[in-house]
């Protein structure tokens, strides 16, 4: 049968937790499989083994809700992840609206908060982390998104494919900006299945980037968080920016905003580059 995202989840969480990990004494001899067995994801659920691989190999209808957070328990699904398995088998998902042809505009008074983080690049993002604005630092920055293409004035684009973001740091499994990111997209995905935008951005990203590819087989899932950005540019003479992320009103957006440390020249060059045009830009 066709590999659906419920039990690709599934196989993905499970292979990914080891028995000791689960509380599970380690046997003699080595596993045919690594993580645990679906046999003992399903005793630690409550349910039956057959129940379980029915689940997996999308042979089995809706879950209900109980026996997924039986499942959540037993693969130690952390809230979003959580929330993120009840989505994947059809308890409030939202119906996959068609995208928009133009973006809501950004609102004036957000506009007017990254101009006044004049040494900070700061940008807004899209639900796919398409930039739609940004200050003269965050040009500096992200070297100009508004004089490339269309397809590359997006985040994940930055740290997966452009070359001053391709740095181990930012594409560790966990803990990274990579993988914040990647987990962001994948609830989000799961909320659109039927987005084909989107599954065209998963497609183009996996073939452009072996890190993100590998990334999303991993389907974690999780809200973007601060955190910190590896960088090799050659107007700044730091290598890792803290950043901090803040919701927006509007849903799925967020404002990124990323601080050079004190009396560094890259804090000098972004405020220089403020000081020379002010004023947030867009594509």
């Amino acid at each position: 049968m066709p590999e659906t995202p419920l039990g690709a989840f599934l196989r993905a969480r499970r292979s990914r937790l080891a028995p000791d990990e689960a509380g599970l004494p380690t046997t003699a001899g080595r596993r045919r499989t690594p993580g645990l067995r679906r046999e003992e994801v399903a005793a630690r659920a409550g349910i039956s083994a057959d129940y379980y691989a029915r689940l997996e190999q999308g042979r089995q209808r809706v879950p209900t809700g109980p026996v997924l957070d039986g499942i959540a328990a037993a693969l130690q699904l952390a809230g979003p992840e959580r929330a993120y398995l009840h989505r994947l088998a059809g308890h409030h998902r939202r119906a996959a609206a068609p995208a928009p042809a133009e973006p809501p505009a950004v609102p004036a008074t957000t506009l007017a908060l990254l101009d006044t983080l004049d040494a900070a690049p700061a940008f807004v993002t899209g639900p796919t982390f398409d930039l739609l604005a940004w200050n003269r630092p965050a040009g500096l920055l992200m070297a100009w998104p508004e004089r490339r293409p269309p397809h590359e004035r997006n985040l994940l684009w930055q740290v997966f494919c452009c070359p001053n973001g391709d740095r181990s740091g930012n594409l560790a499994a966990s803990g990274s900006i990579g993988a914040d990111l990647v987990a962001s997209l994948r609830a989000h995905h799961a909320d659109r299945p039927g987005d084909r935008g989107l599954d065209t951005l998963v497609r183009r990203l996996s073939a452009d980037s072996p890190a993100f590819a590998a990334l999303w087989d991993r389907h974690r899932a999780g809200a973007p968080g601060p955190g910190r950005l590896h960088v090799r540019h050659p107007a700044l003479d730091t290598e890792v920016l803290e950043y901090t992320v803040l919701p927006l009103p509007e849903e799925g957006r967020h404002v990124f905003a990323f601080l050079a440390p004190p009396g560094s020249r890259a804090r000098d060059a972004f405020a220089a580059v403020h000081a020379d045009e002010p004023g947030p830009s867009g594509p």
